[in-house]
Parts: C-alpha cells; sequence; structure tokens
C-alpha cells in the first residue's frame, strides 16, 4: 500500500514538473540558445530522480541497452510532447540509465531528495549536483547541461565512508600482491621441474686440477779447483820437456824456446809421440 502512494505521488509530481520543462517543449525552442534557469536544471534532476524510482528494473535494461537511432527518433518526438526525455540526447539517456542500473542494488530505494547545491558554469556548459538519500547510502547525482538546456551527461555516484574506503582499498593491495606472489610461486615451480627434464641439466664446469708443483732442481756439486802445480823450481821436469821437443824438431839447441805455461796433455797425444 505505501508503495502504491509513493508511486502516484511521483507520478503526480512528474505532472507537475511538466510543466516546467517548457525549455523541452520543441524542436525549435531547444534549438535556441537560452540562459541558464537554475530552477528548470532542478526541475529536469529531480524528474530524472523520480523517474528512477517509480520504473521497473526491465524497464531500466531496456533503455539502457536501446537502438541509439531509434531512442533518438523517440526522443524528438517527446521534444514536441514536453517529456522528461526531450531534455537529453540519446548516449546521455541510455549512460543515465545504464548508471542507476548498476548502483540501484548497492543504494537501495530512493528515501528523500536532501538539497541542490549551487550551479557551476563553466563555458558553455553548466553543471548542478543534488544530494539524494537512499536507503543503504547517500548519493550525488551530478547533471550537465550545455547552453540549449539539453543533458549531456548524469552521473550517479554513491558516497562512501572512509571505513568503506580504507577496507576496499586494502583488499585490493592484497588481491594485487597475492596474485604478484602467486604467479611467482607458480614460475619457480616451472623451473625447478627443469631439473627432472632428461638432457635439460646443465653440466657444472670442472676446475682445471691445480698444476703439480716442480721438484727443486739439485745444485750441481761444487768441484774442487785445481790446484795449480808449482813448476817453476822443476828444473828436472823443464829439461826433460825441453829435451822431448829438441828431439821432436830434429834439433840440438833449445835457444828461442819460451816456457809461457805448462798444461796436461791428452793421453792419445802422448800415445802418438
Amino acid at each position: 500500500m505505501r508503495q502504491n502512494i509513493k508511486r502516484i505521488f511521483a507520478v503526480l509530481m512528474l505532472a507537475l514538473l511538466v510543466l516546467g520543462l517548457s525549455a523541452c517543449g520543441s524542436t525549435t525552442a531547444v534549438q535556441t540558445e537560452l540562459p541558464f534557469d537554475e530552477a528548470y536544471l532542478q526541475s529536469v534532476a529531480s524528474a530524472l530522480v523520480e523517474e528512477w524510482n517509480v520504473t521497473p528494473a526491465e524497464e531500466l535494461q531496456k533503455i539502457a541497452e536501446a537502438d541509439t537511432e531509434v531512442l533518438e527518433e523517440n526522443i524528438k518526438n517527446y521534444r514536441t510532447m514536453g517529456y522528461l526525455w526531450g531534455c537529453f540526447h540519446a548516449d546521455s539517456l541510455k549512460t543515465a540509465y545504464a548508471g542507476y542500473l548498476g548502483s540501484m542494488e548497492e543504494l537501495g530505494t530512493l528515501v528523500s531528495q536532501d538539497s541542490f547545491e549551487p550551479m557551476v558554469i563553466k563555458g558553455d556548459e553548466v553543471s548542478i549536483v543534488v544530494n539524494l538519500t537512499y536507503a543503504n547510502r547517500p548519493a550525488k547525482l551530478e547533471m550537465v547541461f550545455n547552453k540549449r538546456g539539453i543533458v549531456e551527461s548524469a552521473t550517479l555516484a554513491p558516497e562512501y565512508t572512509t571505513g568503506e574506503i580504507l577496507k576496499k582499498a586494502g583488499m585490493n593491495t592484497i588481491l594485487g600482491m597475492g596474485t604478484v606472489f602467486i604467479v611467482l610461486i607458480f614460475i619457480s615451480l616451472i623451473i625447478y621441474c627443469f631439473n627432472f627434464i632428461p638432457g635439460n641439466q646443465v653440466k657444472k664446469p670442472q676446475p682445471d686440477p691445480a698444476p703439480k708443483p716442480r721438484p727443486a732442481k739439485k745444485p750441481a756439486p761444487h768441484k774442487p779447483a785445481a790446484k795449480k802445480e808449482n813448476l817453476i823450481d822443476d828444473g828436472e821436469l823443464v829439461a826433460a820437456i825441453t829435451a822431448a821437443i829438441c828431439a821432436y824438431r830434429g834439433t840440438t839447441s833449445s835457444d828461442g824456446f819460451v816456457v809461457r805455461s805448462i798444461r796436461r796433455a791428452e793421453s792419445s797425444t802422448w800415445k802418438k809421440v
């Protein structure tokens, strides 16, 4: 019963708001550049919120997935009748309904339209924000109009508490880091499995054997220096050698012989003699 009363009230509100949508009354009026009227902008925003509230989810889905060209033709007809859709483009209408459809379950049913924030003019566009209260959480509806009073975009943004934002950020961080670690562990397992595949084992290079130390060379035995014989006073030996030389040369005189040195000759030489 309460739901039916709410729908009847919404229909009555829509009927009253239609009278305020005179800027969308005809194609000619839409094409005319109009000054921004804050009351008109607020009426369009309120009508859109009420339209969302009384439209079943199946109808919202059909509008969000409607063909753009067909919807644009219907919008032209609605402009001549002063209907809410006449204040939209086909793309902006589909985006608005799709946005509400995606947040409908999270928001719950509409409780109230609380307040409007002052409109903000940026060049040829003006934006207006309406604060809404739903059963599950509050939300903000921002609508952007061009200089002809046509809605360029309508965005419904649910509001979250600081705790919810931190919780969502923490979950995203844990999910991201967990995914990275799982992938790294999976890659490590794959690399480890290569050790069990025949022919893929890499032989480690063996180090070269250490060179064997060379034995130290034995020092050559020290030969004692031959003692020089003192032949200066050995007159007999000198006389015998002189006689032998004279006999070898066939002379009898030893004049002209000078003994410069005396050394031992090889035994073979004496045999020849």
